[in-house]
């Protein structure tokens, strides 16, 4: 493979990313000049989320270091997959790339006929933030922490129920985990969103809630919840005290679910390089990590290789639970 292209990310060589090999002089000059025209952002919602928000506030600090404008361009509907194809269609240049979350990582598991092909259309670029996914329960609850959660709901099979933002979503597949290792008969009651389903936790239709982290840290510290364990392999930044799953010796909760910026496959790996400089500049600056952390998530700023070994990882464990737990989504 030609040195000035993103490697795979599988030492033996079975790429989860196609990389379309440039002329060596035309990668030098391109990487060289980059960037002397505008950068389109692809965001896969609507304005206003946080996906939105991170995309529009990353532009302007990589405007303010480049001088070059940066343009947000949103692409909602079909739960993101379309405004994910159109990234992968873009011209392979730098200047067009696209930020999403990390469930599209595992979405060839759920879905079919996606406009999108997760190992061969993409490179990584940069993880912008992270964010775990936490299971709360309500203050009057009889567990302290995972394994006493665990005792009692074995103890009353079929009595309790959890609730995930979504079918498909982290939230669902990490509950579906919980149930499958610990032997736990729980119904699981999908919402749209982490908002409603945080209101029906609160409200006690539901015994239990998969959150992210944003949405429940405000009601930990309202005194309205306790969380019994979050996702991920350390603990979070901006809640030290919150233990992780793998503390407490339940394995298959290591992934986090993460903001990411992609670039079409073929793009020059000097430009990837250059563009993960330029995220990771921006999410350190003052103003931008407060944000990160004032949401809930960690910062991220990773190179490109350090976000393809997190896909791959994550994709593979994702993948099992899937089958394991035999998760089907409708699709119209």
């Amino acid at each position: 493979m030609n040195k000035n292209t993103i490697p795979t990310w599988r030492p033996t060589g079975l790429a989860l990313f196609a990389a379309v090999v440039l002329p060596a002089q035309a990668i030098a000059q391109t990487a060289q000049t980059f960037p002397n025209q505008p950068i389109h952002i692809i965001v896969p919602f609507a304005a206003g989320g946080t996906t939105d928000v991170l995309a529009r506030t990353i532009g302007q600090k990589l405007t303010e270091s480049w001088g070059q404008p940066t343009v947000v361009e949103n692409r909602p509907g079909a739960a993101g997959w379309q405004g994910i194809g159109a990234m992968a269609r873009s011209p392979a240049d730098g200047y067009n790339i696209g930020l999403t979350i990390s469930n599209i990582i595992y979405a060839k598991s759920l879905y079919t006929n996606l406009p999108f092909n997760m190992e061969k259309d993409f490179a990584p670029v940069s993880i912008i933030s992270r964010s775990p996914v936490a299971l709360a329960v309500l203050p009057g609850f009889p567990a302290n922490d995972l394994n006493e959660f665990v005792a009692h709901v074995r103890a009353t099979p079929g009595k309790y129920s959890y609730a995930s933002f979504g079918q498909g979503t982290t939230a669902h597949i990490f509950g579906e985990t919980l149930k499958l290792d610990s032997k736990l008969d729980m119904v699981h009651v999908a919402y749209k969103g982490a908002a409603a389903e945080a209101n029906d936790l609160l409200g006690g239709q539901v015994t239990a809630a998969f959150l992210d982290t944003g949405t429940v840290l405000p009601l930990l510290q309202a005194g309205k919840v306790k969380v019994l364990a979050i996702s991920g392999t350390r603990r979070l930044s901006s809640a030290p005290t919150l233990r992780t799953f793998l503390e407490q010796g339940y394995k298959g909760f290591e992934p986090v679910g993460f903001f990411m910026m992609l670039a079409p496959a073929g793009t020059p790996r000097d430009v990837l390089a250059k563009l993960s400089g330029g995220i990771a500049q921006a999410v350190h600056s003052p103003d931008l990590s407060k944000r990160i952390l004032d949401m809930g998530q960690d910062i991220g700023g990773t190179t490109p290789e350090e976000l393809a070994a997190a896909i791959q990882v994550d994709a593979a464990l994702f993948d099992q639970t899937i089958k394991r737990s035999n998760i089907k989504i409708e699709q119209n």
